[in-house]
């Protein structure tokens, strides 16, 4: 164990002492809420003021409303504002012309309501951008509500009443958790597990990494030779994969505490940045959550470490081992492209599936547990098969490593490595 303990804080300490560590331990955060509030802006965007014509063909009545609906005054000023040019005359013989007027950049677009909009339930917008969805909603907002009240009209019924009648419900979210109701919308819900999610999937494949290229750092200098003369490979390795989990866990602990000081500052952050106090509180963590959250990434973290230091062991350089290094990540990519099906449906078949296999469950799990109450059975059920898969991994990886850390030259087949498991 004193072998162990020296790789151990061997690593550790020159990890942490590294200038690439605390430029990620700041940089990542920093990193994610750049990407928050550039998505948050990037949403809003696609505002001032558009100019539109709406060739007017539909029954009379149509064409005004759906002028009214787009020169209504918004509520966000970021949204985009109209200025609508009606023609009441056959699209045809403007056709060309609104074509020209769009090129020279006269006008954003122009909106077709056709005479048999209200049977054929179909208008043409067009335009030089088509990509811009805030314009598209409120040109289909519109227009619907324009149409609507046209056939209400016409079956005799009066739309006003109608539209009071049907309007849509507020609908308000509360997760209902072992210890009753506990605030947070929907949308805070969701992205609390996807932040969760990638944060352990970043941890996961960064310092699996750095194993890996330690690992073959060492072999290709031939230092691995020396430090195996003195002591057992397999204590090299224990040593090696501890200390960059340590180094992992560090920088949580630091996240989280950068997190708890934003917490205790959320009336500063209100009355200052605009933060609101729903944003704030959606950054609360159940302390239960976070116990789990460390635990799967520590139990992920030992599983892919190992792999990836028996890749280390196994192969004679970085080229090659960046030809193995996607079948060891092939699980984790899986799981990011369920990682939005497993948020939105944390209870579901193929969430609760993928929560229970041990190469994708250190990120399933966690984001299941921050969007919904899953059964304590699967919890334990998913940490017991990690357990196990890290007992297979860790002795299949020791096996590869005491016989590869010290062959050089050949490419091993798999074969070879087979022979490595077997051997004593």
């Amino acid at each position: 164990m004193s072998e162990t303990f020296i790789v151990f804080r061997r690593e550790f300490v020159e990890r942490v002492r590294a200038r690439s560590f605390i430029i990620s331990t700041l940089l990542v955060p920093a990193l994610m809420m750049g990407i928050a509030a550039a998505t948050a802006i990037s949403a809003r965007g696609g505002g001032g003021e558009k100019k539109i014509v709406l060739v007017d063909e539909a029954p009379a009545g149509v064409g005004p409303r759906v002028e009214a609906a787009l020169v209504r005054p918004r509520k966000d000023p970021d949204d985009p504002t109209y200025r609508v040019e009606r023609i009441a005359a056959p699209f045809q013989a403007h056709r060309a012309e609104l074509l020209k007027r769009v090129q020279r950049k006269e006008i954003d677009g122009y909106v077709w309501l056709p005479a048999d909009v209200l049977d054929g339930n179909r208008v043409e917008y067009r335009s030089a951008n088509i990509s811009n969805f805030n314009v598209l909603s409120d040109i289909r907002g519109a227009v619907t509500e324009g149409v609507e009240t046209a056939r209400l009209n016409r079956a005799g019924l009066n739309a006003a009443d109608i539209a009071s009648l049907v309007r849509p419900v507020d609908v308000k979210t509360s997760r209902i958790t072992d210890k009753g109701e506990e605030g947070g919308t929907a949308a805070q819900t969701f992205w609390l597990g996807y932040v969760i999610g990638f944060v352990i999937y970043y941890l996961i494949i960064f310092y699996g990494m750095n194993v890996l290229r330690s690992v073959l750092e060492e072999k290709t200098s031939r230092v691995a030779e020396v430090i195996v003369s003195s002591m057992k490979a397999t204590h090299l390795m224990t040593g090696k994969i501890l200390g960059v989990a340590a180094v992992a866990l560090l920088q949580v602990a630091i996240w989280v505490a950068l997190v708890a000081v934003g917490v205790s500052q959320s009336s500063l952050l209100a009355e200052r940045y605009h933060v609101s106090p729903q944003t704030m509180a959606a950054m609360r963590v159940d302390p239960m959550l976070g116990l789990a959250m460390v635990l799967f990434l520590l139990l992920g973290f030992l599983l892919y470490a190992g792999l990836f230091a028996a890749l280390g062991a196994a192969v004679n350089s970085e080229q090659e081992a960046q030809q193995f290094q996607t079948v060891v990540l092939l699980p984790l990519f899986a799981t990011i492209a369920f990682i939005f099906k497993v948020a939105t449906d944390p209870l579901g078949t193929i969430a609760t599936r993928l929560g229970m296999i041990p190469f994708t469950s250190p990120i399933t799990m966690p984001i299941r547990m921050a969007g919904a109450q899953v059964p304590t059975a699967q919890i334990v059920g998913s940490l017991a098969l990690l357990v196990v898969a890290n007992v297979v991994v860790a002795w299949a990886a020791g096996k590869i490593y005491r016989v590869g850390i010290l062959s050089t030259g050949k490419k091993p087949t798999l074969a070879e490595l087979g022979r490595w498991l077997r051997a004593a």
